[in-house]
């Protein structure tokens, strides 16, 4: 074969393969979008004719907060096999040099490396939240070749600092530097510039206005928005002013912001005639957090963020773009999805496998995922998912769901929420009277096919059947991955002032005298 018939071969080959891009949306609550809510206060027209061009995943999953599904998502890890901690990304246990650190185990393989591995540009914008400690623990460590973003569970989207308001917790350091990054070091010209995701947004774009589009592309977006703190620019909130409340107003019209900027990244897409070939995908990291100070709103489902009931863990999702087979396209997949279903969903359309040789040898959990793209292109497929492991204390098997423990946010909120005459819970608080919670250390059964709402514990109806999904979660949970993360590590600070100029990165491996 001559050299150029090779060259020809292996360009077709790649771009055969689907571009890719992933949008992770950050507390989106199920009342907040347009495809499932009329109401004037809710303004998605794009992410509503996205729907409508593709497929609504009526039951995706993901965990009850924001790290643990974000792990989930890179490493095709259920979350109990990864990380189930909200742990700051300044924390470190020098005991366990894989696992002791946020976010994902050094050695497991994530979905960019993956994709890199069968000649994918891989490109990441916005939240990290799944490790810092290292340079391996960073998205350019993991396998992006660029990326523009912040490592905490958020920041605040002008200053780029880490106020209360934006996480509810302190870190080591106090909170007392900036948090946004590029590539291998701080953002420094552009802190403090503009929104931040104005910058977001210019960054994705960018990737895909520089693209080789015979190359495939991976592009992953994850948004700020929705959550705290509660920013927005003054114009955008002003087209809500008929919202009374200073909180449902304020996320309403982030949830704006968020889909006119995704039409932006999409027209891209078109503009670069890439958009025929590629598969979008859109989740929510978890379910609308209903606790003050936060804004969102899960109605009808019960709970909210922070908890197993279907309001913290069924989220928002479909995928769209032309790679969607027109016959499926404005129809709904109603069988069940995880989070980390997409990493092997993913890979397994880039012609990857889904082994994972590197954490087999640390001894590591594999690869949980299971591809769905046959099952959601075609409904005579059975569905690859029949048991969802949604945490150490609930588990959802062939319908049936049970939850244990003490759960918070134990609530229905009404269709406009929150409102200055509705209570909320707060977060974090211990109280069970502001928290909400419900005792369910017994069991608490629902078949939520048929109830979806989780308005009648059957488990005193069904004791066999509760006793069945106990005797599951309890093995499913003799497996689970849970390391010592360790404490706060100083020397996060000490990099931050003396390394990169008052910004947060890697503080382990980063100095002259280490090894």
């Amino acid at each position: 074969m001559s050299l150029s018939l090779a060259a020809a071969v292996a360009t077709q080959a790649l771009s055969a393969k689907p571009h890719v891009l992933m949008v992770l949306a950050d507390d989106f609550g199920w009342a907040n979008v347009g495809y499932h809510n009329s109401d004037d206060e809710v303004v998605t027209p794009v992410i509503n004719q996205l729907v409508k061009e593709g497929v609504e995943l009526d039951r995706q999953y993901a965990y009850k907060f924001c790290s643990p599904s974000r792990c989930s998502l890179q490493s095709g890890r259920l979350p109990v096999n990864v990380n189930v901690m909200n742990a700051e990304p300044t924390v470190s246990n020098p005991e366990d040099p894989v696992g002791g650190y946020a976010g994902i185990p050094i050695n497991m393989t994530t979905i960019a490396q993956k994709l890199s591995a069968q000649g994918y540009r891989t490109h990441m914008t916005g939240k990290w939240d799944a490790g810092m400690a290292t340079d391996f623990h960073t998205p350019i460590g993991r396998g992006y070749q660029t990326w523009f973003g912040y490592y905490h569970h958020a920041n605040d989207y002008w200053t780029e600092k880490i106020p209360i308001a934006a996480t509810g917790t302190e870190d080591v350091c106090g909170n007392a530097y900036v948090d946004l990054w590029e590539n291998n070091g701080p953002a420094v010209k552009l802190n403090g510039s503009v929104y931040e995701e104005i910058m977001f947004t210019n960054s994705s774009v960018s990737v895909i206005e520089q693209h080789d589009p015979s190359q495939p592309l991976f592009l992953f977006h994850s948004f700020h928005l929705m959550h705290t703190p509660l920013e927005v620019p003054q114009d955008w909130l002003d087209k809500f002013s008929f919202i009374n409340d200073t909180q449902r107003k304020t996320y309403a019209a982030m949830v704006n912001y968020l889909d006119t900027e995704l039409g932006k990244i999409v027209d891209t897409f078109k503009k670069k005639e890439m958009w025929n070939n590629t598969l979008m995908v859109l989740i929510s990291d978890n379910g609308g957090p209903i606790y003050y100070p936060a804004g969102g709103n899960n109605h009808p489902l019960k709970g909210g963020k922070m908890s197993d009931w279907e309001g913290g863990v069924r989220v928002n999702a479909f995928v769209s773009g032309g790679f969607v087979p027109e016959d499926v396209r404005g129809t709904k997949y109603e069988s069940f999805v995880h989070i980390a279903d997409w990493y092997a969903t993913i890979a397994t359309l880039a012609g990857a496998d889904l082994n994972d040789e590197v954490a087999k040898k640390a001894g590591l959990p594999a690869i949980d995922g299971v591809n769905q793209w046959d099952a959601i292109i075609n409904r005579k497929v059975d569905a690859p998912r029949t048991v969802v492991h949604l945490s150490e204390n609930a588990v959802i098997s062939n319908g049936w769901k049970l939850i244990t423990g003490i759960q918070s946010m134990s609530g229905w909120t009404p269709e406009k929420y929150p409102t200055h005459l509705t209570p909320q819970p707060t977060y974090p608080n211990d109280s069970p009277v502001d928290n909400w919670n419900h005792n369910c250390t017994a069991g608490c059964l629902y078949h939520i096919v048929e109830d979806a709402l989780e308005l009648h514990d059957v488990s005193t109806t069904f004791p066999s059947k509760l006793t069945d999904l106990m005797t599951l979660l309890k093995d499913l949970n003799a497996n689970n991955y849970n390391p010592v993360r360790g404490k706060g590590n100083k020397d996060a600070c000490k990099a931050a002032t003396e390394l990169y100029h008052g910004f947060y990165g890697p503080f382990i491996g980063v100095w002259n005298n280490e090894n």
